[in-house]
C-alpha cells in the first residue's frame, strides 16, 4: 500500500514538472518572439511564433483544467496573428471571448483583436472594435487604422486627444504614425519638428528614419521649397548601401533640375554615370540627355539618350524625338515641317514641341498657305491642350482666312 502512494506521489511530481516546464517553455519562448517582433526583426520573430503552436496545444489539450489555459489560448491566438495567419487567430480570439469572458487578460485580448483586424485589412471592423476599448493603445490602433483608410483629419485629431498622455508622447510607434499624419496634411512645419525627434531615437531603424525623411523632402518638392528639400534630403545616411547613395543622388539631382540649378545637377549626374551600377546609371543618362536637349545641344542629348535606352524603355521614345528635333532644326521644307509637329502632338503627346515647330514655320515660312494653316494649327494646341487663352488669342490675330477664324473663335471661346 505504502508502494502504491509512493508510486502516485512520485507520477503526481513527474506530471506537476512536465506541466510547469510545458508552461516555462511556451512563455519564455512566447516572450522571446515578442521581442524579436517589438525590435523590429521578424525574421527570427516568426522563427519563434511559429513554435508556439505545438507548445501552446500541449497546455490546452493535456491540461484542459490548467489555470494558465487562458494565458496559452491568448499566446496562441496573438502569434497566429502576428504571423499573418489570421483565420486561424480569429478563430482562437472567439474561443477566448466564449470561454474565458472574465479572465485577466481580456483586456488584452479585446486589444490584440482590434490589432489584428487592423492588420487584416479589416478596417471598418478594427474601427468599430477598437472605438468600444477604453485605452490609449487602442486609440492608438484606431488613429493608425483611419491613417490606413486616408482619413488623415480624423487620424490627427485623434493623435491630438493622445498628446496629452506623457508616455504616449514617448511612444515611438506614434510618433511615427503621427509624423506621417502631418506629412499628408501637410502640416510640415509641425512633420519636420516630429521627423527629427524620431531620428535621434537610437531603436530607429535606418529604413524608418531615411523613408521619413524622403517622404518630409518630397513634401518640400510639392510645395516648391527647393532649398527645404534639399536640406532634408542632405540629412539622409545611407552607410554601407551604395545602392541607397545612388539613388538620394538621383533625388538630390531632380531638386536642383527642379530649382533650375542645372550645374549642380549635371555634377550629380555625371558621378552616377560613372559610378552608379544599377538603374540608376541609366536614369542619370536620361536625365543629362533631357539638360542636353533643353539646351539644344541634340548630339549630347542623343548620345546620352542612346545610352539610357539599354537599360530604360522611356529612352526609346525621348531618342526619336531628338533625331526628329535634330532633323528639324536645319528643315527648310514648311511642309514637312509641318508632319513633323503632327507627330510631336499625335504621336508623341509633345504640345510644347508642335507648338515650336509651327513657330519656325509662322516666323520663317513664306507660303501663305501653309503659314495660315499653322496659325489655326498653334491656336488648336493652346487653347485645346495647353488651355492657354491669351497664347491662342496671339495666333488669332494674326489669322486672315475668314473660315479659319470661324474655327478659330469656336475653339478659343467655345461659340
Amino acid at each position: 500500500m505504502l508502494f502504491l502512494i509512493n508510486f502516485s506521489l512520485s507520477q503526481l511530481w513527474i506530471d506537476a514538472r512536465a506541466y510547469f516546464n510545458n508552461y516555462y517553455n511556451l512563455k519564455r519562448t512566447f516572450n522571446l518572439a515578442e521581442k524579436y517582433y517589438n525590435e523590429g526583426n521578424l525574421p527570427k520573430a516568426r522563427e519563434n511564433y511559429m513554435k508556439i503552436e505545438e507548445k501552446a496545444s500541449k497546455i490546452i489539450i493535456l491540461h484542459d483544467k490548467s489555470r494558465f489555459l487562458d494565458d496559452a489560448l491568448y499566446m496562441l491566438a496573438v502569434s497566429y496573428s502576428r504571423i499573418g495567419e489570421y483565420s486561424k487567430a480569429e478563430q482562437k480570439f472567439k474561443e477566448f471571448f466564449t470561454f474565458f469572458p472574465n479572465s485577466k487578460l481580456i483586456k488584452k485580448v479585446k486589444l490584440e483583436y482590434g490589432i489584428m483586424l487592423y492588420n487584416a485589412n479589416r478596417l471598418d471592423e478594427a474601427i468599430l472594435h477598437l472605438s468600444q476599448i477604453k485605452d490609449k493603445e487602442a486609440k492608438i490602433y484606431l488613429m493608425k487604422t483611419y491613417f490606413k483608410m486616408g482619413n488623415y483629419q480624423k487620424a490627427k485629431e485623434i493623435a491630438s486627444s493622445l498628446l496629452k498622455y506623457k508616455e504616449i508622447q514617448n511612444n515611438l510607434d506614434f510618433k511615427i504614425t503621427l509624423a506621417n499624419i502631418y506629412l499628408n496634411t501637410r502640416d510640415l512645419e509641425n512633420a519636420q519638428e516630429l521627423i527629427s525627434q524620431i531620428v535621434k531615437f537610437q531603436n530607429v531603424n535606418d529604413t524608418t528614419k531615411n523613408n521619413l525623411l524622403l517622404m518630409l523632402s518630397d513634401a518640400y518638392v510639392q510645395e516648391k521649397n527647393y532649398e527645404k528639400a534639399l536640406d532634408i534630403i542632405s540629412k539622409i545616411e545611407y552607410k554601407d548601401s551604395t545602392s541607397s547613395e545612388f539613388f538620394i543622388k538621383l533625388k538630390t539631382a531632380k531638386i536642383y533640375l527642379l530649382k533650375a540649378d542645372t550645374n549642380s545637377a549635371i555634377n550629380i549626374l555625371e558621378y552616377l554615370s560613372n559610378f552608379a551600377f544599377d538603374s540608376t546609371k541609366y536614369w542619370s543618362y536620361y536625365y543629362l540627355g533631357i539638360i542636353y536637349e533643353n539646351k539644344e545641344d541634340f548630339d549630347k542629348a542623343l548620345d546620352f539618350y542612346e545610352k539610357a535606352n539599354e537599360g530604360l524603355k522611356i529612352a526609346k521614345d525621348k531618342k526619336e524625338v531628338i533625331l526628329k528635333l535634330k532633323s528639324m532644326k536645319d528643315e527648310k521644307d514648311f511642309n514637312k515641317l509641318y508632319n513633323l509637329a503632327e507627330t510631336f502632338l499625335i504621336d508623341l503627346n509633345k504640345p510644347d514641341l508642335a507648338l515650336e515647330t509651327l513657330n519656325k514655320i509662322i516666323n520663317e515660312g513664306d507660303d501663305y498657305k501653309i503659314v495660315q494653316k499653322s496659325l489655326l494649327f498653334a491656336i488648336y494646341i493652346s487653347s485645346r491642350y495647353l488651355n492657354d487663352k491669351e497664347k491662342a488669342n496671339f495666333y488669332y490675330e494674326k489669322l486672315k482666312e475668314s473660315w479659319m477664324i470661324d474655327i478659330a473663335k469656336s475653339w478659343i471661346y467655345g461659340e
